[in-house]
């Protein structure tokens, strides 16, 4: 006697409307709360790290690790809208979720150490920096400062309001004049005079010339300088800050693509 053929599986299909519930990897700690359901979101705005010179210190923060692809945050799960539970809670359901996992995705690790501590070790191994949430701050778009970008070397965009002509420099450029947004107006930061290319300062230096004007952008206590509109917009790589506020050690990395005034650096109050 033949077998009736078996009907495919339809996992997904379900005789009521309710929705599809995840499968746990292990069972649930019956001490956790039991969270209301909440609607899956169309989209969350993603949280962003606020760029800062140095890290934090303190227990209030926790530092994260780079490599293969990592999980570093759970924002919905189950039917349950997470971005208010306070990070330790979330980064906790996501090592459960996850596992001690030795494959292509992982949990991003937690460094117990001092931000500084971190940010040195992730120097001397070349890599760009680290990255400093605080513990209980529930997932907020922005850059709010709940999370921190702390670089080993820093690099930001500043608008060019000038340059120091030069008959001896590439292109003629001895140096750029640059800006930074402090409220709504631009503030003077300091100079760059290295890093230039010859050919990309002498397309610098024509573009420049169409935007000269006479007035200076903003207050600079210096002689035979040549001031432009605050158009283009520089990235600019440069080690620290000096107590006047000017940039140290700094170098020309280019022009940005698109110019995004959201992009240019903003000093404190």
């Amino acid at each position: 006697m033949t077998k009736p053929p078996r009907q495919k599986s339809q996992p997904l299909l379900r005789e009521t409307d309710l929705p599809v519930r995840s499968r746990l990897l292990k069972a649930r700690d019956p001490a956790r709360p039991q969270l209301p359901f909440d609607p899956m979101p169309d989209r969350i705005e993603p949280c962003l790290a606020l760029l800062k010179a140095k890290p934090p210190s303190g227990p209030d923060w926790i530092c994260e690790a780079d490599a293969n692809l990592y999980a570093f945050d759970l924002l919905y799960f189950d039917g349950h809208d997470l971005t208010k539970m306070e990070l330790s809670g979330r980064r906790h359901l996501l090592e459960d979720l996850i596992g001690e996992s030795e494959g292509a995705i992982r949990v991003s690790e937690v460094l117990e150490a001092d931000g500084a501590t971190v940010l040195a070790a992730a120097c001397e191994h070349g890599l760009e920096g680290i990255i400093v949430k605080h513990r209980d701050s529930a997932y907020r778009w922005g850059r709010l400062g709940d999370w921190l970008k702390i670089k080993c070397i820093q690099s930001d965009s500043f608008v060019i309001v000038g340059y120091e002509p030069s008959s001896a420099a590439r292109g003629g450029i001895g140096s750029l004049l640059l800006g930074a947004y402090q409220g709504n107006a631009f503030v003077y930061v300091g100079s760059v005079g290295t890093g230039f290319k010859e050919k990309d300062a002498m397309k610098l230096r024509r573009m420049l010339d169409t935007l000269k004007i006479k007035r200076a952008p903003v207050a600079v206590d210096k002689k035979g300088l040549v001031f432009v509109q605050p158009t283009l917009i520089a990235e600019i790589e440069y080690r620290a800050w000096t107590d006047d506020g000017k940039l140290r050690h700094s170098s020309y990395k280019g022009l940005r693509e698109q110019q995004d005034n959201a992009a240019i650096y903003k000093l404190g109050e």
